[in-house]
């Protein structure tokens, strides 16, 4: 009977060892997980002064939140909303149609992030200074179009600022939701531009951020690409990432706007990475595998010429 309890412990002490292996090989990272979550953020951190990184679980999630000054963000409200008011204006827009452009304009790209969040509320609805400023750009657009249009170039001053502080505000607000990085990056990029996309689709038009043009759309995925990975994977404080990511999107917004500089395009690489590879297999040493089995009677990729194509007599 001794023996047999001392059999039955042994048995157990054994499933419990082997538990607790695989939990902990379950919970440690290996391999390219291993490099990617451990070394480079460590490596990053011994890089970089001590302030400027942080070692705090979640703290992406659990950090102070990224705001921006009231008077601020109540003044970009503003310009987007009166951006939008100008554009009704222009299309003879009723005074409804003013008021929606306006105010889609000026408070859409947010509501946007928190519809999709679902998580902390729509910042919009939750105070009445957002709407009531949306109101009054509206209202100077429907009755002071003129005087509202000497003010654009103040205004796209105004609207570079705003698209690095309403990316990393997006940004962060959706780390703090505990999303993962793609999906942060994403809400930051919606947070400044899909103002502009709903109002131009109201309008009947491709949304001006999707085509090419002054690096906007672009701007902000650089900005919040930056934000997200600084913050969420390399475990930079979150202030310092923001400070950094506010001023890239100013800039590139600014140079894009001064130098005329534009978003990349699509271009097709399609026959030139044929040509390539045909050559490669042309000049390589498989060129005497193919001479073996009788296929090296190929012409030279770059030669238009065919084998039998000069003057000579045909059987």
């Amino acid at each position: 009977m001794i023996v047999a309890t001392a059999a039955h412990l042994s048995v157990a002490a054994s499933q419990t060892a082997t538990a607790a292996v695989q939990a902990t090989s379950a919970a440690a990272p290996w391999g390219l997980e291993s490099f990617l979550t451990g070394t480079v953020p460590s490596m990053v951190a011994s890089i970089l002064p001590s302030g400027l990184t942080t070692s705090a679980p979640d703290a992406a999630r659990l950090g102070v939140a990224v705001t921006v000054p009231v008077p601020w963000e109540l003044l970009a409200v503003f310009a987007g909303a009166l951006s939008g008011g100008l554009e009704a204006v222009r299309r003879k827009f009723a005074v409804v149609g003013v008021i929606t452009l306006s105010i889609v304009m000026g408070l859409g790209g947010g509501i946007i992030r928190d519809v999709l969040l679902q998580h902390l509320g729509i910042a919009a609805f939750q105070d009445n200074r957002y709407l009531f400023v949306a109101l009054l750009a509206a209202a100077v657009a429907f009755f002071f179009s003129g005087m509202a249009s000497r003010l654009s170039k103040a205004m796209l001053y105004i609207d570079a600022v705003s698209l690095g502080l309403f990316v990393v505000v997006g940004a962060d607000k959706a780390l703090r939701a505990d999303l993962t990085l793609l999906p942060a990056i994403m809400l930051g990029v919606i947070t400044a531009t899909g103002g502009s996309i709903l109002r131009d689709l109201l309008s009947d038009e491709v949304p001006v951020v999707l085509q090419p043009g002054a690096m906007y759309s672009t701007a902000a995925l650089i900005a919040s690409t930056v934000f997200v990975l600084a913050v969420g994977w390399l475990g930079i404080v979150k202030e310092y990432a923001a400070l950094f990511a506010i001023g890239l999107a100013v800039s590139l917004r600014l140079l894009a706007l001064l130098r005329g500089w534009q978003g990349p395009v699509p271009r097709d690489y399609s026959a030139s990475i044929a040509a390539r590879g045909r050559r490669l297999l042309y000049f390589s040493p498989f060129r005497s595998a193919l001479h073996a089995t009788g296929a090296d009677a190929q012409p030279d990729p770059d030669s238009d010429a065919a084998p039998g194509s000069e003057d000579e007599p045909l059987d």
